[in-house]
């Protein structure tokens, strides 16, 4: 394990995580950068009309279609990259960006809704500025820049003089969940087009992002950025919120439109027309981005207090033939990515599916408390695949998980490209099936415990869920195990009191390279559970 460990390690630093990630390119460092946002105080206990006025634009006509109008005249054009903040802000310092603050009473109510506008300001990573304007009736104007909206706090010096056009960095969304409540961030847009919700009871954790170009290939990707927003005011309190974004890239120019809807999860339904400039080898639609350290499947030899480390813990993937593989996830030696092939298929997302608190033991990260992403397609998408991309990390800090669909025609200049599809952050599962859930993979030395062990050998153990329906005591189901590239003992299925589910272990012996492993539990020839699948590295 320690040689593993060290590889890892060597893998990392010889730069093969760069590839795929940009240069000095962390979602995670990106998105900290900038969100401890006050988030008490916002609504709650300021008297009516206290707030300060918001320095406003004049007014101009916006919709949807006239922003699809703009993406696609855009797209025939040549790129025209943005400008970037003044120097001294980009030489902020993480610590330093974190300490300028929205302040709570300058929050920028939407109507007698439950939601707020909180700007984002400029600096450190976030050097591009975006601009966020307020739509009513049909009219746009634009939110300026004023630094009375900000406290600088004694670790940065007083900014020089900004003009009201400098823009932002992203926003945040406050939303109060309940009467007599503290307004809580519940959605934020920060850093090229990376954006996160969470539920009312949830951490944040997963993101989303607009496009992903390029990723995981072996070359730089390219990240497309959303660069002006517009925030509808809600027409009643409790109404969605509907924003809209305009992307641009060197590739792609696209038009998005967000409706979010905040309960126990949020459901953000999105909408977008893309617009290409050039050629494109990989486009990932609906792309998601998660952490995975180290799990009781793969701990990479790490010496830590705690038990798992991770926002996310597996694939999920509901096929169009109503098969749902499980795929879990990794911190792999090398990048690995992994295709799984479909046609319109019904759904996939990454999800959290260990939610006992003992089993992280975090006070601070709350990881049993990191929401599930959960992707629904909206229409046909057509013939194409589910792509994971697994990334070796030496910590927490970066994020090393994408999932993405990837359409099989190919993209090329001058293509339009329309795709619709709602996420939904949540802690409940968002994936009912009827067919019995993977719980747990744990992998370890190979052997009897207490008897014979050996270091050429790997115990895996599979735990499978309750059913969703209680089966007769002698209904037993039976594990259909496949093993390629390797030899697998016979597997051995116990039943679990602990969970109510069924147990499957058995050993492998590794051949040359990597064993691909699918298990599922059957009934009279029939599927009762999801797919397990699984890739065990030579180690």
């Amino acid at each position: 394990m320690l040689r593993r460990a060290m590889r890892r390690w060597a893998n990392v630093a010889d730069g093969r995580k760069g590839e795929s990630m940009g240069a000095n390119w962390s979602r995670r460092r990106t998105l900290g950068a900038g969100l401890t946002l006050p988030a008490v105080g916002l609504l709650a206990g300021t008297p009516a009309g206290a707030q300060p006025a918001t320095p406003l634009g004049p007014p101009q006509p916006f919709s949807f279609e006239r922003l699809v109008v703009q993406a696609k005249e855009m797209a025939l054009a040549p790129f025209q990259p943005r400008r970037t903040a003044p120097q001294w802000l980009a030489d902020l310092s993480p610590q330093q960006h974190r300490a300028l603050r929205y302040r709570p009473e300058a929050a920028i109510p939407l109507g007698a809704s439950a939601y707020s506008v909180n700007p984002v300001h400029l600096g450190s990573y976030h050097r591009a500025p975006v601009r966020v304007h307020l739509v009513e009736d049909g009219s746009a104007r634009e939110i300026l820049y004023d630094p009375a909206m900000f406290d600088f706090g004694a670790a940065v010096a007083p900014p020089e003089t900004l003009p009201p056009d400098t823009g932002f960095a992203g926003f945040a969304i406050h939303y109060l969940f309940a009467a007599g409540e503290s307004p809580r961030e519940l959605l934020t847009f920060l850093g090229a087009s990376y954006f996160r919700a969470v539920g009312r009871d949830a951490r944040f954790g997963i993101s989303a992002r607009g496009l992903a170009l390029e990723t995981g290939l072996g070359k730089p990707e390219e990240f497309p950025a959303f660069t002006e927003f517009w925030i509808f005011r809600p027409a009643e309190p409790r109404d969605p919120l509907q924003i809209c974004a305009l992307l641009d890239s060197p590739s792609v120019a696209g038009a998005y439109r967000f409706d979010v809807a905040p309960r126990e999860g949020t459901m953000v339904a999105v909408d977008a027309s893309l617009f290409f400039r050039a050629d494109v080898t990989q486009v990932g639609l609906a792309p998601l981005t998660s952490m995975f350290f180290f799990g009781p499947n793969d701990d990479a030899g790490v010496d830590d207090y705690r038990a798992r480390v991770h926002d996310s813990d597996g694939l999920a993937i509901w096929r169009a033939n109503g098969e749902t593989l499980w795929r879990p996830l990794v911190n792999p030696e090398e990048l690995r990515i992994s295709v799984f092939s479909d046609e319109n298929p019904r759904g996939f997302g990454l999800f959290q599916r260990e939610r006992g608190f003992a089993a992280y033991g975090d006070l601070d990260a709350r990881f049993d408390r990191r929401p599930n992403l959960w992707v629904e397609p909206k229409g046909a998408w057509g013939k194409g695949s589910v792509r994971l991309i697994e990334i070796p990390i030496l910590d927490e800090a970066h994020d090393n998980i994408v999932a993405f669909w990837t359409p099989e025609d190919p993209v090329t200049a001058g293509r339009e490209l329309r795709v619709a599809y709602s996420l939904l952050w949540s802690l409940a599962a968002p994936l009912e099936t009827g067919l019995i859930p993977v719980l747990a993979t744990r992998i370890g030395q190979g052997g009897e415990a207490g008897g014979e062990r050996s270091d050429e050998l790997r115990r895996v153990v599979i735990e499978f869920g309750p059913p969703a329906a209680a089966l007769p005591p002698d209904a037993l189901p039976e594990p259909t195990l496949e093993c390629h590239n390797g030899e697998c003992s016979a597997p051995v299925l116990r039943r679990n009191d602990g969970t109510g589910g069924w147990q499957v272990a058995f050993d492998v012996r590794p051949g040359d390279g990597a064993v691909e492993l699918r298990c599922q539990l059957t009934r009279e020839g029939k599927p009762v559970s999801e797919t397990w699948l699984y890739r065990l590295d030579d180690s």
